[in-house]
C-alpha cells in the first residue's frame, strides 16, 4: 500500500460538472415511496447525481441502490466522525452484491466536492485516493456503488500516525461463542493495561475491537504495539484463539486475533457501515454488556439500525473523547 505522502501536491483527477435538472431536498427524498431513474439532491449546498436509484443492490432482501443511499443519509451524523478526512479505499459493487465487486483507489474523476489526496504506493505509482469529508461526498461514493466504507486508520492531517487500534477477531469455522470469549479476554487485557476498547460488530463474520489513540506514533509503533497485545490476548486462551496466519495450521476452534490491519494503507470496514453480505448486515458499534450477553452479527441490519440508535443511543459516543496514549518501550 502507499508508503509516501505526497499530499501537498495537486491531485490530478478530472473534476466533473454536476448535472442540470430539477432539485429535489433531502426532505424530499427521503420521503420518495420507491423512485426510479436518476435525480438531483441538494445536500448542504452541493447538488449530488444520483443514479439507477431501483437498482436492486440485495436481491434475496429486495433492497435497492435508493434504500442504501437513505441508510446513509439518516446514519450520516452518528457514522461521518469515523470517515472524515480520512482516505478511501473504494470497494465497489455497481450491479449489487451478487455481481462482481473490484477496487479502486485511484480517483480518476470527481466533483469539485469530493476533496483528494496524492499518495506513492509501494510500487512507486502515485495514486488520487477520495478522502470522506461531509455528507455529499460519502452519497457521490456511494452512489459509485461503494457499499462498504474502508477508512485508513490516520487521516488527512496526520497520515503517518494512526488514532486507533483495530483488532479483528476472525472466526473463520471457529464457534461464535469463542469470538465473544475472545472479545472479552480482550476486555480483559486491554483494561489491565489501562487502555479503554471499544467492540463492534464486523458485519460479516467476527467482532472487532477498535482502541482510540492521540494520533503522536507512526504507524510500524503502533503495528508492533498491536502485535504484541494480540499476541497476549490468544496466549491467554491458546484452545480458542491463535496469532497463526495460516488456516492450515490453526485448529478448528481458534479465532484468529488479527493484528496486521495496522499497517499503513490498510483499514477495516468502518462502525455504522452496511456489508455487502445477505440481510444487508451493518457493522454495528457495541457496548461490553451486549458482548456479554451474547449478540449476533445477523442481528444488525440495514433496516433496524437506524432505529435501534436513535432508541438506544451511540455505543461510541465517547470513542474521540477517549483518545489515549501508547506507552512505548
Amino acid at each position: 500500500m502507499a508508503k509516501k505522502t505526497t499530499a501537498t501536491e495537486k491531485a490530478q483527477i478530472k473534476r466533473t460538472a454536476g448535472k442540470k435538472g430539477p432539485v429535489i431536498s433531502v426532505e424530499a427524498f427521503l420521503a420518495l415511496k420507491n423512485p426510479k431513474g436518476d435525480l438531483i439532491l441538494a445536500v448542504d449546498g452541493q447538488p449530488v447525481s444520483l443514479t439507477s436509484l431501483d437498482r436492486v443492490y440485495w436481491p434475496d432482501e429486495k433492497i435497492t441502490k435508493f434504500d442504501l443511499l437513505r441508510y446513509y443519509i439518516q446514519i450520516g451524523p452518528y457514522l461521518l466522525p469515523y470517515l472524515k478526512d480520512r482516505p478511501a479505499i473504494l470497494q465497489r459493487w455497481p450491479r449489487g452484491v451478487n455481481a462482481p465487486m473490484f477496487f479502486q483507489q485511484d480517483l480518476e474523476s470527481a466533483p469539485q466536492f469530493v476533496k483528494s489526496v496524492r499518495l506513492t504506493n509501494q510500487e512507486g505509482r502515485e495514486l488520487d485516493y477520495a478522502v470522506y469529508t461531509t455528507l455529499p461526498s460519502l452519497l457521490h461514493l456511494v452512489n459509485l456503488g461503494t457499499i462498504e466504507q474502508h477508512p485508513w486508520h490516520s487521516t488527512v492531517k496526520k497520515l503517518s500516525k494512526p488514532d486507533w487500534i483495530a483488532i479483528d477477531l476472525d472466526p473463520k469455522k471457529a464457534p461464535w461463542e469463542n469470538v465473544l470469549e475472545v472479545a472479552l479476554i480482550t476486555k480483559q487485557v486491554c483494561d489491565e493495561i489501562g487502555l479503554q476498547a471499544f467492540p463492534k460488530t464486523s458485519g460479516s463474520s467476527g467482532i472487532h475491537i477498535y482502541l482510540p489513540l492521540k494520533p503522536t506514533n507512526e504507524y510500524d509503533a503502533v503495528a508492533e504495539f498491536a502485535r504484541l497485545l494480540a499476541s497476549e490476548i490468544a496466549g491467554r486462551v491458546p484452545k480458542i484463539a491463535t496469532v497463526e496466519r495460516s488456516l492450515a495450521k490453526r485448529q478448528h476452534d481458534q479465532v484468529y486475533v488479527d493484528w496486521m490491519q495496522n499497517a499503513r494503507g490498510k483499514s477495516l470496514a468502518s462502525v455504522y457501515t452496511t456489508r455487502a453480505k445477505p440481510k444487508a448486515t451493518v457493522s454495528m458499534p457495541l457496548t461490553w454488556k451486549q458482548i456479554e450477553k451474547g449478540v449476533k452479527i445477523t442481528d444488525f441490519t440495514l433496516k433496524n439500525v437506524l432505529t435501534l440508535t436513535r432508541k438506544a443511543g451511540d455505543p461510541w459516543a465517547e470513542f474521540f473523547a477517549s483518545r489515549q496514549t501508547l506507552k512505548l518501550r
